[in-house]
């Protein structure tokens, strides 16, 4: 084996096992709700209040000035999963478990591969009045059968005899969004039971890239023993970070009667976020590795007109289909012991978009302050046919507030991990 084939197999090897995965909900910044299962509709306060429910700010409990910054990643793969691939770190893997891993493999149709980041570089509230900008990468990416079999066993295969590859179904997508949102909330003071508040999240989205990788007869032969690549790249325009924009708007409502608080909020009720598909760009990318060397062809970036029709109509088709769509979110909330806060959600959203993850997920989540300072989270919620567990801890030293969350989930052949860090000043 080259060199070149040496990089390409570690590469591809790399890929498989690190490829990211986390859906958060979108400009979530607040690591005490990751640790609480995402379960914050009813709980979120100050900063919080523009991810989760504006009406919160309509509410007694807020801070008149709070800031912060947050950093939400995560990582993950299935059908094998990245608690698979603990298990024999440092080790060589069994065959019988590399043929175990392959049939699910198998069975799934292929290897999954996806996940986002939110990075938050402020988020801030004054009063009734909340603002917060996110960027969120997002990634999702299939290995075809035949490839993860040729990553499992060799050019030779589960069978020991060396066959022919064809790496249909590989495919890589990925996209960077930013979002900024303004929030407020508001008390209705004709209420007599309780209080009662509504709240606003004004939001404009921009589509700063998105990236498409089909391909187009990648294979692996084995007379002669060669590796084809054919995996065209189709790409916004690189000169610009604004490839899309458009407006949002989320509705909220809560209600606190006592120790017992209800919320309900619509999560972008509208939207006209849309990706630019006039200027688009394509870049083949094809590469022969063999025996005797390689050759590989990586033109400039060249106008999608460029690529063949049928790439053309499918990868515009997907930008199309990647827009913001509504979700409902419902929550209670309860602090009936005084060091003890309760919380559960149920959330639905409609159609297909941006957003990854389950479309329903239901859950519960509880915050300890045994020592009124470090509070203690954890969380489980329902997703799909799988659960997320979270667990995180708090550090508050009046003004400055620290946190910081894990996560795990296993959900649709899936086995996921992420962590949250939030920093505060104010408000948590």
């Amino acid at each position: 084996m080259t060199r070149i084939q040496r990089s390409a197999a570690r590469l591809a090897a790399f890929g498989l096992i690190l490829a990211p995965v986390l859906a958060h909900a979108q400009g979530n910044v607040s690591a005490a709700a990751t640790a609480m299962g995402g379960n914050y509709t009813a709980v979120a306060r100050n900063f919080n209040a523009v991810a989760w429910n504006p009406a919160n700010l309509g509410l007694p409990g807020n801070s008149r000035f709070s800031l912060a910054f947050s950093f939400l990643p995560g990582v993950g793969t299935g059908p094998i999963t990245l608690k698979d691939l603990k298990e024999y770190d440092g080790v060589v893997v069994p065959e019988s478990v590399r043929q175990a891993w392959l049939q699910r493999v198998t069975d799934n149709g292929g290897q999954n591969l996806s996940g986002d980041i939110n990075l938050t570089p402020i988020a801030l509230s004054i009063g009734a009045l909340a603002f917060s900008t996110t960027t969120t990468i997002r990634a999702a990416g299939d290995v075809p059968v035949a490839l993860a079999e040729v990553l499992l066993f060799g050019n030779a295969g589960r069978t020991g005899v060396p066959l022919d590859y064809t790496f249909a179904d590989l495919a890589l997508d990925a996209n960077v969004t930013t979002t900024f949102g303004l929030s407020y909330g508001e008390s209705l003071p004709f209420v007599t039971f309780g209080d009662l508040a509504v709240g606003l999240t004004a939001k404009y989205t921009v589509g700063n890239v998105a990236m498409s990788m089909r391909d187009n007869g990648s294979a692996l032969t084995s007379n002669p023993l060669q590796i084809l690549i054919d995996a065209p790249i189709v790409v916004t325009d690189t000169s610009t970070w604004n490839n899309g924009s458009g407006l949002g708007l989320d509705v909220g409502a809560s209600w606190q009667v006592g120790t017992l608080r209800a919320s309900a909020v619509v999560h972008d009720l509208f939207s006209s976020f849309a990706w630019k598909t006039d200027d688009l760009y394509y870049m083949p990318v094809q590469a022969t590795f063999g025996q005797e060397g390689g050759t590989s062809q990586l033109e400039d970036i060249l106008p999608l007109s460029g690529a063949s029709t049928a790439l053309q109509s499918e990868l515009r088709s997907l930008l199309d289909e990647s827009k913001v769509t509504p979700t409902l979110a419902l929550g209670l909330a309860w602090t009936g012991f005084k060091r003890i806060t309760i919380a559960a959600d149920l959330r639905q959203r409609f159609g297909d978009g941006l957003e990854l993850g389950s479309k329903t997920e239901f859950g519960v989540g509880a915050e300890l302050r045994l020592i009124p300072f470090i509070p203690l989270r954890a969380g489980v919620t329902s997703i799909g046919n799988g659960m997320r567990y979270s667990g995180g801890v708090g550090l508050e030293f009046g003004l400055v507030n620290m946190q910081a969350a894990a996560m795990v989930m296993a959900a649709e052949g899936r086995n996921d991990a992420g962590f949250g860090l939030t920093m505060s000043l104010g408000g948590r």
